[in-house]
């Protein structure tokens, strides 16, 4: 029995002791140009009414609970979020410095407890511009120290998303990323021309470019006809490298053959699908929000089955980037 008490003790003295190793804080800083001037972007905000609009959290959980103070725009404001999907905390203005710098304590609640400082900071750059820096410092509770690294990456990508929608809100004609959570559907399978690519992101992009027109212009010469949207998918993806092996795909009717392009057939299945309407630079974002979704959801995504990006319409035929269309289908269980 003494035995078997040392071994437990062991056990859970082991990952304790290395968890105490760990630096468990973290810091954050991701800056936009805004063509607004600074009062006009300090008080949007300044005003917590405003950050359902473009918060890019409250995204994923649109019905979210929310609480204002009496005054959520001054000094010791504060608004409050309880979701199912976004978790629950308190966010509170401590101090403002003119409209140079908004001071910021942000509690979460759930899914775990944490207290860190946010702040604003606003740079005029003549010509009615600002850049906006927005700012987060603060540490993991002791359980999740392990995830101190790779917070800086994901709290990025969200400030990313949200500066985006912000100066969307503030900014006539601006390039913006308005992503919505379609949910789960099933896709059929089906068979496409493919132009195959293997390589790093710019090189992939590039590829695209030259790629797509090449096989629109096949299926024209050959007299075949499209039966859905353009798509890539994507069977192996290395986040940390950025390399991507893929297929471009038109897809065509069951019985196509061709001498020049290589025809493949895809499974179909369950995916869940995420919607970006805005230019192609944001599909990365997109991909992070939807994956991000998917987590807060507790969905599990299958990551040996391949995910599909599929092009809605063409760029050449709207007025705005805004008005692109781009679906994302992620495998799921």
């Amino acid at each position: 029995m003494t035995t078997v008490i040392i071994v437990i003790a062991v056990l859970i003295a082991v990952p304790l002791i290395y968890l105490a190793t760990l630096d468990g804080s973290f810091k954050v800083r991701r800056s936009l140009e805004i063509a607004v001037d600074q009062k006009t972007v300090f008080d949007k905000i300044r005003d917590f009414r405003s950050w359902s609009d473009w918060s890019p959290w409250l995204m994923h959980e649109p019905d979210t609970t929310l609480e204002f103070s009496d005054t959520p725009d001054r000094e010791g404001g504060w608004y409050s979020w309880d979701g199912s999907i976004v978790g629950a905390g308190k966010l509170t203005h401590e101090k403002f410095s003119g409209e140079e710098k908004i001071e910021q304590r942000i509690e979460f609640t759930r899914p775990f407890k944490s207290v860190s400082s946010v702040w604003w900071e606003f740079e005029p750059k003549g010509e009615g511009k600002t850049l906006v820096h927005w700012n987060m410092a603060g540490s993991m509770p002791f359980l999740f120290r392990f995830m101190a690294k790779k917070m800086p990456a994901y709290i990025s990508k969200d400030y990313d998303t949200g500066l985006y929608m912000l100066r969307g809100e503030l900014e006539t004609d601006a390039e913006v990323p308005c992503i919505s959570f379609d949910g789960p559907v099933e896709l059929p399978e089906q068979t496409a021309l493919t132009l195959h690519f293997e390589g790093h992101l710019e090189a992939m992009k590039k590829a695209m470019t030259e790629g797509f027109p090449r096989l629109g212009h096949y299926v024209d010469e050959q007299g075949l006809t499209a039966t859905g949207c353009p798509f890539s998918i994507y069977h192996k993806v290395d986040l940390k490298t950025m390399h991507f092996d893929c297929d471009m795909a038109i897809p065509v009717a069951p019985e196509t053959t061709s001498t020049e392009l290589e025809v493949k057939r895809f499974s179909g299945g369950r995916y869940y699908k995420t919607t970006l309407r805005g230019s192609y630079e944001f599909l990365e974002l997109a991909w992070y929000q939807a994956y991000a979704h998917l987590q807060m959801s507790k969905i599990k995504p299958l990551h040996k089955q391949a995910s599909r990006e599929m092009y809605e319409n063409d760029p050449a035929t709207v007025s705005h980037s805004n008005e692109i269309v781009t679906s994302i289908y992620i495998p799921i269980k």
